[in-house]
């Protein structure tokens, strides 16, 4: 089989990161309807949702840098292959056992695939452009995720089997850019155990540190938008349609694509701030219109939250995918993610549980304290980062 060029291979990779999320997001629309047509207790629910990001933090943490080891194209192939059987277990799932096979498959192929596949954008983008892969990964992702929305919603809606058919065109998806990712070149590879525990290059602390504090941000946010901020439209909106919270949600992905594409030659290290002024901003938007009852606020708060998010994970992304050496770019960019998808699972469940007890604003009001706070660290490393770099060049005396 040919190989791809390079600018269908860099159209691999960024189709591949676009249905990472695609893959991640397609069952959250109907786990409501789960429960409701298999009388499922939220307790079973949340086992299922829960299995996800375990399964992918585990495959991060032991298999995050395998792609310099395998090459490239041998990760994206597994990941797309785990995915494909993933999904094909949920289109076919009669029972709830069969659904967290299926969590856990596509948990574990988006650990294999994306961190790979970021890394790859920074490789097969033309020379020059390496800069640009933390815009493209952010926009990939953001139409993967809004794919999900969208069809979830319109399915929920329109089709009679919604459980089983809203997974087919997914599932086409996957198995169309698998077969794109067979023609991927095979990439450099290294000696070394497939399984090796995820580690930082020592040179790379302080560019995985920054990165890690963007994306957390970036990601817990996303959470705390996508858990809350549906119950929050239901309230304001006085309807719980899938169309209509499909539509609303989806704008947060929207303005996220958006943002990367048009600040796509914006640097780290002046993304990174922007950022988190507008995260903040858009944090406080939320908490607003959560205690007002105001609509408007609420699609302002989508939109400054999406924006602030495209920044910090584009920053976040790009440095590690820029910066990292290329024996060592996919564990670089896999700790990255670690981080960002940790503390996901944190905010989602955490504040979840903080809304079932005490109600939806209070949990609110926290996640957003302590994003916020998360926001300013990730907004100020690059200054930081700078600062000891200039130390470092002038044996510690900046003057």
């Amino acid at each position: 089989m040919p190989t791809s060029s390079r600018p269908a291979a860099f159209a691999t990779a960024a189709l591949t990161a676009g249905l990472a999320l695609w893959t991640s997001g397609a069952p959250s629309v109907v786990y409501p309807v789960y429960g409701r047509e298999w009388s499922l207790p939220p307790a079973l629910t949340t086992v299922v949702f829960g299995t996800y990001p375990v399964t992918l933090l585990v495959v991060l943490g032991l298999f995050g840098g395998i792609s310099d080891r395998i090459g490239r194209r041998a990760a994206i192939v597994l990941g797309l292959a785990l995915m494909a059987v993933g999904t094909l277990a949920f289109a076919l799932a009669p029972s709830i056992g069969v659904l967290l096979v299926g969590r856990a498959l596509t948990g574990a192929g988006v650990g294999f695939a994306l961190s790979p596949a970021t890394a790859a954008l920074a490789e097969y983008a033309r020379p020059g452009r390496g800069h640009l892969a933390g815009a493209v990964a952010t926009a990939s992702t953001a139409a993967g995720l809004t794919v999900a929305l969208l069809l979830g919603g319109l399915f929920l809606d329109l089709l009679p089997d919604p459980l089983h058919l809203s997974y087919w065109p997914l599932l086409g998806a996957v198995l169309v850019v698998l077969v794109l990712a067979l023609r991927l070149p095979s990439g450099a590879r290294s000696s070394g155990s497939a399984v090796r525990l995820l580690r930082v290059d020592p040179s790379m602390r302080g560019v995985v540190a920054q990165g890690a504090l963007g994306v957390a941000a970036a990601y817990g946010t996303g959470g705390v938008v996508l858990a809350l901020g549906a119950d929050v439209a239901v309230g304001l909106l006085g309807t719980d349609s899938p169309i209509v919270i499909g539509l609303v949600l989806a704008l947060s992905a929207v303005t996220i694509g958006v943002t990367a594409l048009l600040a796509r030659r914006v640097r780290a290290g002046a993304a990174a701030p922007a950022g988190a002024l507008v995260m903040v901003a858009g944090l406080a938007a939320l908490v607003t219109a959560s205690a007002a009852g105001s609509l408007p606020v609420f699609l302002v708060s989508i939109v400054l939250t999406g924006v602030g998010y495209s920044l910090l994970f584009s920053a976040g992304v790009g440095i590690a995918a820029e910066l990292a050496p290329a024996q060592h770019r996919a564990s670089t960019v896999s700790a990255v993610y670690f981080a960002g998808y940790a503390v996901q699972a944190v905010a989602a469940i955490g504040l979840g549980q903080l809304a079932t007890a005490h109600g939806l604003l209070p949990a609110i009001v926290a996640g957003a304290v302590v994003l916020s706070v998360l926001a300013l660290v990730a907004g100020a490393a690059p200054f930081v980062r700078a600062r000891r770099a200039v130390r470092t060049a002038t044996g510690g005396n900046p003057a």
